[in-house]
């Protein structure tokens, strides 16, 4: 794709996160219904599917979820080493069929060695990285040759690969995020969008550039989508309020696993990139760190605090940095809010 191709007032996405099924939970009803909630939003566009080894399994919970919706479009959180790359090739080309072409994927190639183990992958980062280079360079092959191939690399083999069953958007789109050198590389070389955590203005436009040289250097362009958590009042004490309570909330559950934080094992340059944030807790107008460091550096932990006008206002600058999604969530959790539809409504028509 030519770079300048890049269209210049595309109008602005909004994701959001979900667990549909939640851990231990045996209830399918109660997974539908959070489903539906989303199904019904007529302000967000897709919704992430995360993985974890000890997570229900969202090549289950995807497929469900579509099933029990009509407009529900996920974005399917895959690791590269579970599954071989034909086998995945296969896979999402026929779940996009049965999405209608409502799917997208997001390639993770893994922070966190622990989790990774427990599905027997114990190849190093670096190498992972080489290896998602070649895995998605096979499953875009896949999708899109029409005679037999054969496929010889570092990392897999495989013979006389032909699909019967193609993608129905041609190819399913790509989504990943990460800060280190070969994560821009490879996101240079196969993502559509590259999803970057939240960061002030400056680390932004920084990133937005880097990745943008790297993908120019492949002769792509790219998307950019942002995670924040909003916290939103009807004026600004109101939302620092509401901040301020979730802050609480998390504080007073340390030392469980309530909610999610990042492991101190996890040495990737995002979380000490997010970590180092941490010394100020408020940066440019309303960009608050403080669950952030409450919570390790975990990933999405960002968050803009203010009324709609000052929120609107942040978003509108990231917007001019070239960011065109933004991943929202809210609360405790980092989880979809009904209450953010009036205003993600409202932030699609000023922000287009």
């Amino acid at each position: 794709m030519d770079p300048t191709q890049k269209a210049e007032n595309a109008m602005v996405e909004f994701f959001t996160g979900l667990q549909p099924l939640q851990p231990g939970e045996t209830d399918p009803d109660r997974m539908i219904s959070r489903v539906r909630e989303l199904d019904r939003s007529q302000a967000i566009d897709r919704v992430l599917v995360g993985y974890s080894s000890t997570w229900p399994h969202n090549h289950a919970t995807a497929p469900f979820a579509l099933a029990a919706s009509e407009r529900f479009s996920p974005i399917v959180a895959h690791r590269p080493g579970v599954m071989a790359p034909v086998a995945a090739a296969r896979y999402f080309a026929t779940l996009d069929v049965l999405a209608r072409g409502r799917l997208a994927i997001n390639v993770v190639v893994g922070g966190s060695d622990k989790d990774l183990r427990r599905e027997s992958d114990d190849l190093p980062k670096a190498d992972r990285y080489r290896r998602a280079v070649e895995y998605l360079d096979v499953v875009r092959r896949a999708w899109t040759e029409t005679a037999p191939f054969d496929h010889r690399g570092d990392y897999y083999t495989a013979e006389a690969v032909k699909l019967q069953t193609k993608p129905v958007q041609g190819q399913v789109p790509i989504f990943m995020g990460g800060e280190s050198a070969d994560a821009v590389d490879f996101g240079a070389r196969h993502a559509d969008l590259y999803m970057l955590w939240g960061e002030p203005f400056a680390g932004t436009k920084e990133r937005i550039d880097r990745v943008t040289a790297a993908a120019e250097g492949y002769g792509r362009a790219m998307r950019f989508s942002l995670s924040l958590r909003l916290f939103i009042g009807d004026t600004d004490d109101d939302a620092w309020a509401r901040a301020r309570a979730v802050e609480r909330q998390i504080a007073e559950a340390a030392g469980t696993t309530t909610f999610l934080r990042s492991s101190s094992t996890d040495t990737s340059i995002g979380r000490q990139r997010a970590l180092a944030l941490t010394d100020d807790e408020l940066h440019d107008d309303c960009f608050w760190t403080g669950l952030t460091k409450l919570l390790g550096g975990f990933a999405n932990s960002q968050a803009l605090v203010g009324t709609e006008e000052r929120v609107l206002d942040t978003l509108g600058r990231y917007r001019e940095l070239g960011v065109d999604t933004f991943l929202v969530t809210t609360g405790a959790e980092a989880a979809w809010d009904p209450s953010l539809e009036g205003f993600l409504a409202r932030a699609k028509k000023e922000l287009a």
